[in-house]
């Protein structure tokens, strides 16, 4: 579970490989997804909905409840559209409401991808759609890394061989 106080002691470190502050202010944002690519592809992480950084600080702006309803309809629309990811590691839990000074955050909390899921990709393609989270940012992974995280996926990996 998400908490408030989860939040602000992030919010005080800042971005890092396990925590994205994301505004959201004109609707779930298009590079949320890269983001959920990249930390399912590496060691999960929260994404908070409705806290903006800018200049190394987080602003807590919140979001309506007609937001965050339309928001987790378009959230669990693409977790079940395999042209937008290839696979949903979410379950209900991972998705909260975290009350904020009159408004809400909307925490989503993204494990990492079991290895037979991996790798979490966009867009129908693997290649140059696969992202990995290295510090505070979802970076492209190349067609090796691409290729390595299949044949890790296979029941019976390269080691069993």
């Amino acid at each position: 579970m998400t908490t408030l106080r989860d939040i602000l002691t992030a919010v005080r470190i800042g971005e890092t490989t396990d925590w994205e502050f994301k505004s959201a202010r004109g609707g779930l944002p298009g590079s949320f997804w890269e983001t959920y690519s990249a930390m399912a592809n590496s060691e999960g992480g929260v994404v908070a909905l409705g806290a903006s950084e800018k200049d190394d600080t987080v602003r807590l702006d919140g979001l309506t409840k007609e937001q965050i309803a339309a928001y987790q309809k378009t959230l669990w629309d693409g977790l079940n559209n395999r042209g937008v990811v290839s696979a949903n590691v979410l379950d209900l839990t991972s998705v909260e409401i975290v009350p904020v000074d009159g408004s809400s955050l909307l925490a989503v909390r993204i494990p990492r991808a079991a290895r037979a899921q991996r790798p979490v990709y966009l867009t129908g393609n693997p290649f140059g759609n696969t992202y990995r989270r290295r510090h505070e940012g979802d970076y492209h992974c190349d067609d090796s890394e691409v290729r390595r995280m299949f044949a890790d996926a296979e029941p019976d990996g390269r080691d069993q061989r």
